[in-house]
């Protein structure tokens, strides 16, 4: 049947806490903080809809280069998010968070912090965290795995196909993000900023995604 199936792996790029920042007169800390609190009700909206897994884009390793005060700010929500947001929101038998990226790159208490949570939580709903994240670094790691595993390399990858992708910026750009697991996603390019967005968004974006021809190349 196409169309009028729920998506099981749902893709965010939370974007445009910059510009939402400087539209409102905050600072960065704490308009990036505002996101976290934003992507946590994206998660449960999700998770009400029936969706078993969530990809959420936090860094690329492009956006590392970015200014340092900008860096902190992110890294700072994002750790908020671990230590104190998830924690509130999921009970630790209902979920599973797992860091995608290059942990070298990131600061200590960050990893310490996603560390944490990856080592406690055993649940079904499964919420990928890219941070630090490149695609070609994704790629290469699965060909050694598949190679040294004797698998194809699709099955080498850690994270599966995408259903559903959310950006919530305008702009029609992936930015890297997970590019063979979109081979065949539907793409959503929201005009509400992410620090403004409700879980009654999601729900309409559930739904249309819902009536989609879902054809997968068929």
């Amino acid at each position: 049947m196409l169309g009028l199936m729920k998506p099981t792996h749902v893709g965010v790029i939370p974007d445009g806490m910059r510009r939402w920042a400087d539209a409102h007169g905050v600072t960065f800390a704490e308009s990036y903080r505002r996101g976290s609190e934003k992507v946590v009700e994206i998660l449960l909206a999700l998770q009400r809809n029936g969706v078993g897994m969530v990809s959420v884009y936090n860094l690329s390793r492009a956006n590392l280069a970015r200014p340092a005060d900008e860096l902190a700010a992110v890294y700072d929500a994002s750790i908020y998010f671990f230590s104190e947001l998830i924690p509130a929101h999921f009970s630790t038998d209902e979920y599973a968070v797992r860091l995608h990226g290059d942990r070298s790159l990131l600061p200590r208490e960050y990893v310490a912090a996603a560390e944490a949570l990856e080592t406690s939580t055993r649940g079904e709903f499964r919420i990928n965290i890219l941070a630090a994240y490149d695609a070609v670094d994704e790629l290469r790691v699965a060909h050694c795995r598949a190679q040294r595993e004797g698998c194809d390399i699709a099955a080498a990858f850690d994270i599966p196909s995408v259903d559903l992708v959310i950006r919530t910026t305008a702009e029609p750009l992936l930015s890297g993000f997970l590019p063979l697991q979109c081979q065949y996603a539907e793409l959503m390019f929201l005009s509400t900023p992410l620090n403004e967005l409700t879980a009654t968004d999601i729900d309409a974006a559930i739904d249309e995604h819902r009536r989609f021809p879902q054809r997968r190349g068929r």
